[in-house]
């Protein structure tokens, strides 16, 4: 692989920067690890505490991310390799690298004792969810991604994971380069990229109204494959999903079993009557007319609906190889050269689908009120992720935080605000942004917020690749929302008329933290990721603040 130029190793570094400014991170490989975590699974930033797993003990894995479904999960492995100078850039995932991969998912499969033993607090809390989701039943896929702005696999470590995956079909590997950093921020500057598809027979219709064409064809599934594959033919090409409103691989479920079960079953010739099939936009496509079996070419082309389908498609092709010889699909295709109309393609392919994203909401009117409001305070409220980066970061406040904020704070749901964040910009999206604070006092709440986030960074950085350390900052780890519905407990408590500011506000979030401890130190047999998964813990720490206090139900029911 070609390495990186000095510009993107400069635009990298400086991002790297300021993730490591943020997050308290000490090494530069953790907040380059970060910033491909953001953008692999959008909208997760609050949980890098609980996903990054680098540092003592870390048995060469440095983030593990579990991706639940009914009957599935996925299961994310990464490994940072970070060069801290445009002159490293060309050195290699070495053999070593890859082996502590292929030692650690060994020790997995075997649920070892020395790996249910490890030193690591994180990566202790990820393996249990690992072992309990197979005790479950559930079938877990394992991704193991490597990310570095250096160069990809030396060819003798790509020899062993080959290796890994001969010895466990389940398990892919990926290399997330620097070029595909630099790509995923500069999305408006992307390369164009042409394409081809094998139509089946003749079963293709077009039709035209004036800067619009579209056409409607049955292809070959393989030649799809190949088309958003990278030569290894599994490496799904992410940039070819930038107009995708879907979040793409992973973080809406990524595989569907379902999907993959159709394609690969003795009447996979059902697959075109039972999938919605794909919808591409392009600049232009031509194709063969009156041919049996044409080739469908087009030029400069985005997937914008079906991220899930070729997904799956992709899986399927990587544990059958032979499982797409009779699978049709069935593809959209729309060629302009109007932006206007590939964006309403976009959205009106993916509305249909009923998908409620944060994309689709992003110009309601409650979101463009609550910008202009908070502009006028001096903050700039981002109802499209990272619309304002340019501007402090300090003074950003994203949407999806707000509304994780207002329904741990509000409308006193800290469970939902960690597992159903999906809501906030579908069923629930009115009764969080249609709520009637006062612009000072979301203020107020979100610095709140920000020294929980502090904190919580801070025990990150000291402490929390250690199992427990009898410290109380502990459960801001995995249960920070609960820490800030204990100080609107105790805001409520308190009979304060607003909420506090500066000292006052950390003395509040320190004193939340403390019942919080009191309220989860008696449940030491819980994992953390399922103590702050459950709605119990809420009503244990309603009970702890709320005891020998006779009025206190009633003040929060005015509340």
């Amino acid at each position: 692989m070609k390495p990186i130029s000095k510009m993107d190793w400069d635009i990298i570094d400086a991002r790297v920067t300021k993730a490591c400014d943020r997050h308290k991170f000490q090494k530069r490989t953790v907040g380059f690890l970060a910033i491909v975590i953001d953008q692999i699974f959008p909208g997760h930033e609050d949980q890098l505490q609980e996903i990054i797993t680098d540092g003592p003990d870390d048995k060469g894995v440095d983030a593990i991310h579990v991706v639940e479904g009914e009957s599935s999960a996925e299961v994310f492995l990464f490994q940072s390799k970070y060069r801290e100078s445009h002159g490293t850039c060309h050195k290699t995932i070495n053999d070593a690298e890859v082996l502590k991969i292929g030692l650690f998912l060994n020790e997995l499969f075997d649920k070892s004792d020395s790996l249910a033993g490890s030193g690591n607090f994180q990566l202790q809390e990820a393996v249990r969810r690992i072992w309990e989701l197979h005790d479950k039943g559930k079938i877990c896929r394992y991704k193991v991604i490597f990310c570095s702005n250096g160069a990809g696999f030396s060819t003798s470590a790509q020899g062993i994971a080959e290796s890994v995956k001969a010895s466990h079909s389940e398990v892919a590997f990926e290399f997330y380069s620097g070029h595909d950093v630099v790509q995923a921020m500069a999305i408006e500057g992307r390369d164009a990229e042409d394409g081809q598809l094998q139509v089946i027979s003749k079963e293709i219709l077009e039709r035209s109204d004036g800067d619009v064409r579209g056409v409607i064809a049955s292809v070959d599934a393989q030649s799809f494959v190949d088309l958003i594959t990278a030569d290894d033919g599994e490496t799904i090409k992410r940039h070819l999903f930038d107009d995708n409103l879907r979040v793409f691989l992973g973080a809406k479920g990524g595989y569907n079993q379902d999907i993959i079960s159709t394609a690969t079953s003795g009447d996979s010739y059902l697959f075109w009557y039972l999938n919605n099939g794909v919808t591409i936009t392009c600049k232009s496509f031509s194709y063969n007319k009156g041919h049996t079996n044409p080739k469908l070419v087009f030029k400069d082309f985005q997937i914008v609906n079906g991220a899930q389908t070729s997904h799956s498609l992709v899986e399927a092709a990587r544990t059958n190889p032979a499982a797409l010889s009779d699978v049709v699909l069935m593809v959209r295709m729309y060629a302009t050269d109007r932006a206007d109309i590939a964006e309403r393609v976009a959205v009106a392919t993916n509305s249909q689908a009923r998908i409620q994203s944060r994309d689709l909401m992003s110009n309601h009117a409650a979101l463009k009120k609550l910008e202009l409001a908070f502009k006028e305070c001096g903050y700039f409220f981002e109802r499209k992720k990272n619309m304002h980066s340019d501007k402090p970061e300090e003074k950003r406040i994203d949407a999806l935080k707000l509304g994780q904020i207002i329904l741990s704070f509000e409308l006193r749901e800290p469970d939902k605000a960690k597992t159903e964040s999906d809501s906030i910009f579908d069923s629930r999206f009115h009764h969080i942004f249609g709520s009637r604070q006062s612009i000072d006092e979301l203020i107020r709440l979100y610095q709140i917020y920000e020294i929980i986030e502090e904190l919580r960074n801070k025990y990150q950085a000291e402490f929390a690749t250690s199992p427990e350390t009898g410290h109380e900052h502990q459960y801001l780890i995995y249960g920070h929302w609960y820490v800030l519905f204990a100080c609107k407990l105790l805001h409520v408590k308190s009979q304060q008329a607003q909420l506090p500011t500066g000292d006052e506000a950390h003395a509040l979030v320190e004193e939340a933290i403390r019942r919080v401890a009191a309220a989860c130190s008696q449940q030491k047999a819980v994992a953390h990721y399922q103590m702050f998964r459950s709605p119990r813990t809420k009503e244990r720490i309603l009970g702890e603040i709320s005891a020998k206090q006779s009025d206190f139900f009633d003040l929060l029911a005015v509340s």
